[in-house]
């Protein structure tokens, strides 16, 4: 009798288990490193899994995917020209500590009928829900200086304008699909100004707006052979950069005038 009381307990419990557990997700990159050399023109990146539904065979009619792709973080300063005795030149500027130089976002659906807009903002999920750290401004001669909170939005805005323009902020409405009913798919693009860096690929699984798990793959970005000595040189060691930089174009001119006199 203890022992069927038991085994109760137990298919209870298991029952009870089954029956809380969330859908989880399984993902992976189509390639975890990129290589960056002299004829780099861009890539695209594959990021696929599957739903492992709570309910074996359940649709997927009510799930949602977004994918976010960002990285690396770093300071990046907007400068607003205005025109002085008839010649434009850069006049105040805002700082921003921690922008992702790289940040593009798909999902199953547009983000506003994903989810509620406070919902997004609270997981900084959307390029107008990037936190891009505590802002410091400064005028035409260096001061610092407070701006109110209109004029500094437009200073972020008029960033957000320059990395879309640049292809480096995109968002793509329907870029994650389905195949079937638990596995999808997402094409990421990578332009060839990307910066390099460690980089994030996280997806979200949302059911009826709320966030029902997520997940993260690290992604790397790197230069390669020459590109990746001269980089490293001109970031560690810019004197030595600059002085081979010199040597080197001026022997390319002596070759050239060398060559012209022969002729």
């Amino acid at each position: 009798m203890r022992v069927v009381r038991t085994a109760l307990i137990m298919l209870a419990v298991l029952a009870a288990a089954t029956a809380t557990r969330a859908d989880q997700l399984v993902t992976d990159l189509s390639e975890h490193q990129i290589a960056i050399r002299s004829n780099f023109t861009g890539t695209q990146i594959l990021l696929f899994g599957a739903v492992e539904a709570r309910t074996p065979g359940s649709r997927a009619l009510n799930r949602d995917i977004v994918v976010v792709v960002q990285g690396p973080t770093r300071p990046m300063t907007v400068r607003r020209k205005e025109p002085i005795a008839g010649i434009w030149i850069n006049h105040d500027s805002v700082t921003y500590p921690t922008v992702p130089g790289y940040y593009a976002i798909a999902s199953t659906r547009p983000l506003e009928v994903t989810a509620n807009p406070d919902t997004l903002k609270a997981l900084r999920i959307g390029i107008e829900n990037i936190n891009p750290g505590m802002p410091t401004a400064r005028a035409i001669d260096g001061t610092l200086q407070i701006l109110p909170p209109d004029e500094e939005n437009a200073f972020w805005k008029a960033l957000i304008r320059n990395q879309r323009r640049n292809g480096l902020y995109t968002s793509l409405p329907g870029g994650v699909t389905f195949l079937g009913q638990t596995l999808f798919r997402a094409t990421i693009d990578i332009p060839a100004n990307v910066p390099v860096g460690l980089y994030t690929a996280k997806v979200y699984l949302l059911q009826e707006g709320e966030i029902v798990d997520t997940i993260s793959s690290p992604l790397y970005i790197d230069k390669r052979g020459a590109e990746r000595f001269l980089f490293r040189m001109a970031h560690s060691d810019p004197l030595l950069y600059g002085l081979i930089a010199v040597l080197i174009a001026a022997l390319a001119g002596w070759l050239a005038s060398a060559v012209m006199n022969r002729q």
